[in-house]
């Protein structure tokens, strides 16, 4: 059993370590600091905690890889909308800081001197940009398809580790942990904004095979969404019991994503 307290000691390292380079004194005067996903770094942290490496390989796998979410979430912010000269200024450093942090992922993955990884890590990158396409600006035809996408955007850098080092008992826990979480996410903000770039693709995907009116649809959506959670849960907690030695922090993370997905989120669009 890995001891609590050495896990929680490990998460605060290396995410003080991360904001070193993310909470820029510039940046951080014109921009929102990036949000560090502590779930994400916690699923990353334990799969490379076992793995054959040195203490400098972990380390460098673990900042490089968190770097390269945040460059790519950082991204994700910038839009084509008009603004006023002061809102450009924020959009440009916003796309400067995405490229600083992606520079930043090259440079310390580069240093470990592993041409296969750094090949395996770049193909992982490709495939979350190719799957962001498919859910921002392509028709998919059916739900599964969508859900993968998600999957993939959450998961693809790290299913590439997995991969590489040949760990494949962490693939289910960890892949559906942040397809669950993401989804949450997204539903959340579609009760605040009504709007959520998941819930459209999938409106899209639902329109294109069904003729109902539109609260019918969404309705359906819904129920369809909640289904899938419910499922990956299960897949969630099931592939929790292939990951050796037992991981108290993983666990207890991984459980309060299901328990802070109450019945009451299912229902909201019902009710609305």
């Amino acid at each position: 059993m890995i001891v609590l307290r050495e896990m929680v000691e490990k998460l605060t390292y290396a995410k003080d370590r991360i904001e070193k380079y993310v909470f820029h004194p510039y940046l951080r005067e014109y921009m929102i600091p990036p949000v560090i996903d502590e779930d994400k770094l916690l699923i990353l942290i334990s799969i490379v905690d076992q793995l054959v490496l040195s203490p400098h390989e972990k380390d460098i796998y673990v900042l490089s890889i968190m770097l390269m979410h945040v460059a790519l979430d950082t991204h994700d912010q910038v839009t084509n909308t008009p603004v006023d000269e002061k809102n450009m200024k924020v959009r440009q450093l916003t796309v400067l800081a995405g490229d600083y942090y992606s520079g930043l992922y090259y440079k310390f993955l580069a240093s470990l001197e592993d041409v296969q990884v750094i090949k395996a890590l770049s193909e992982g990158v490709k495939n979350i940009n190719e799957h962001k396409v498919f859910i921002y600006h392509k028709n998919q035809d059916d739900f599964h398809t969508i859900m993968n996408s998600v999957k993939m955007i959450e998961f693809s850098l790290i299913e590439k580790l997995i991969t590489y080092y040949g760990v494949p008992e962490w693939y289910d826990s960890a892949s559906n942990w942040l397809l669950v979480k993401r989804l949450i996410k997204e539903k959340k903000q579609l009760e605040k904004t009504g709007s959520s770039v998941v819930f459209e693709a999938l409106e899209r995907s639902f329109s294109n095979n069904q003729k109902k009116k539109n609260a019918e649809q969404k309705q359906d959506v819904m129920q369809i969404y909640d289904s899938y959670i419910d499922y990956s849960i299960q897949l969630m907690t099931k592939g929790m019991n292939k990951i050796q030695p037992f991981n108290t922090l993983y666990e207890e993370r991984m459980m309060k994503i299901i328990k802070d997905y109450s019945p009451r989120e299912k229902s909201f669009v019902e009710e609305g």
